[in-house]
C-alpha cells in the first residue's frame, strides 16, 4: 500500500478516492493525486494553482518583473479559483484548495451539455481547465450585477498534459477551437504602454471591476493588480466579520488602495470620501445586530449537492441554510438555497462591544 504522507488528506468523493495536498512542498497546495486500487500506483496527478503574486505600484512592478519583455493584459475576474478535469470517465471540479467540490462538480456537468466540454476533455483528457466561477456560488458573495443568475465559468490556464501551464497564445486558440468562455484579454502589451495600461485600469475602476493579471508570452511570469473600487468594496463587506480575517487584509487594501489613486492620478478628495463611507456602512447598526455573517445565493439540481457542499464548507465556518425553493436557471428545473456563513467570533466581539462590555486596548 502506499505509505500515508502526513502533508496528504485521503478524500472520497462519488467513489474517487484521493488525496489532496495539504501545503506547498514537493506538490502545491491543492494538488490532487489519484491512485489505483492497490495504492500502489499513481494514476493521475492534478497539480495545485501556483499562487500568483501581486505588485502595489503598476510601473515599478512591470519593469521589475517583465523589464523591456512584452506581456499580455488580461481583466481578473471576481469569484473564486477552481479546477475542470476528466477522470474515469467522469467531469469533477476542484477548489483552490484540493477538494473535489460538489457545487463545482455539478456545474462542470451543467456546462457540459452543450458538448463543448465533452468534446474538449474527449480530445485533450489529461488537460486541465482552470478558471475562475463567478456569479451564484458559495465561496464568494460579492456577484458581477451584470450577471445573468446560476454560475459561470471562464478560463484563465489551461495545465497539459506535462502538467505545465500551456501559453496565453496556445490558450487563446485552443478556447477559440473549442468554443470555450475565456476571461476577457486587454491586449499585449510593453512597458513603453503605460498610458495605455493605466487607461485600461481607470476604466475597469469606473465600472466597479477587479482589474488585471499580466502574463509573460509564454506564460511563467505572472502579477495581479487591483482597482481600489475592488478595496474599497472589499473593506466594506468585511468589517462586520473583520475579527475573523487576518491582521493584513485591511492594511494592505487601504494601502494599495491609497497607491493606486496617487499612481493613476485619481481624484484624491473623492476616494478618501469613499475609504470614510466605507468604514461607516461596513460596521454593524448599533441596535439590530444580531450576527456577523455573509448570505448567499445558489442554485443546485439535487438537493444532495447542496447537503455534501454543506458538509464540505461546515468543517471551516458555521453554516446556517434560510430557505429551499424551486427555480428556473438557464431553462432548468433546479433548487435555489439561500444560506450564511456565520462568523463566531466576530459574531461574539462586536456583540460585547455594541453591549458595551470593558475592552483592554
Amino acid at each position: 500500500m502506499n505509505q500515508k504522507n502526513p502533508e496528504h488528506q485521503t478524500m472520497v468523493f462519488e467513489g474517487h478516492s484521493y488525496e489532496r495536498t495539504r501545503k506547498d512542498r514537493q506538490d502545491l497546495r491543492g494538488t490532487l493525486l489519484f491512485f489505483d486500487e492497490s495504492g500502489e500506483h499513481l494514476l493521475r496527478k492534478v497539480p495545485g494553482f501556483p499562487p500568483i503574486k501581486r505588485v502595489y505600484r503598476l510601473k515599478e512592478g512591470i519593469d521589475r518583473l517583465f523589464g523591456n519583455d512584452p506581456f499580455w493584459t488580461e481583466e481578473k475576474l471576481d469569484g473564486y479559483n477552481a479546477r475542470i478535469f476528466e477522470h474515469g470517465g467522469e467531469l469533477l471540479g476542484a477548489s483552490r484548495g484540493g477538494f473535489i467540490c460538489p457545487f463545482t462538480t455539478e456545474w462542470a456537468r451543467i456546462w457540459a451539455e452543450d458538448g463543448k466540454l465533452k468534446k474538449f476533455f474527449r480530445e485533450n483528457p489529461q488537460h486541465v481547465l482552470c478558471g475562475e466561477v463567478v456569479g451564484d456560488n458559495p465561496y464568494n458573495f460579492q456577484r458581477d450585477p451584470n450577471l445573468a443568475p446560476g454560475a459561470h465559468f471562464f478560463v484563465f490556464e489551461v495545465f497539459s498534459s506535462r502538467g505545465q501551464f500551456i501559453s496565453p497564445e496556445e490558450r487563446y486558440a485552443l478556447l477559440e477551437k473549442y468554443d470555450l468562455s475565456g476571461v476577457p484579454v486587454r491586449g499585449h502589451h510593453c512597458k513603453a504602454h503605460m498610458d495605455e495600461l493605466y487607461n485600461i485600469l481607470r476604466d475597469l475602476n469606473r465600472q466597479k471591476r477587479e482589474g488585471v493579471v499580466l502574463k509573460g508570452q509564454k506564460g511563467e511570469r505572472r502579477l495581479k493588480f487591483v482597482t481600489p473600487s475592488t478595496d474599497i468594496q472589499d473593506l466594506r463587506d468585511t468589517l462586520q466579520v473583520g475579527f475573523d480575517m487576518d491582521s493584513g487584509f485591511f492594511f494592505n487594501r487601504y494601502l494599495r488602495a491609497s497607491l493606486f489613486v496617487k499612481e493613476l492620478g485619481l481624484d484624491r478628495n473623492e476616494y478618501a470620501e469613499e475609504i470614510g463611507r466605507a468604514f461607516l456602512e461596513g460596521t454593524p447598526e448599533l441596535n439590530d445586530f444580531t450576527e456577523s455573517s455573509e448570505r448567499y445565493v445558489i442554485h443546485v439540481r439535487e438537493k444532495q449537492t447542496w447537503e455534501r457542499l454543506r458538509d464540505l464548507l461546515k468543517a471551516h465556518v458555521l453554516i446556517k441554510c434560510d430557505s429551499m425553493h424551486p427555480a428556473k436557471i438557464h431553462g432548468r428545473h433546479m433548487v435555489e438555497v439561500h444560506f450564511r456563513r456565520v462568523y463566531q467570533k466576530s459574531s461574539h466581539r462586536y456583540r460585547r462591544i455594541l453591549n458595551g462590555h470593558l475592552h483592554q486596548d
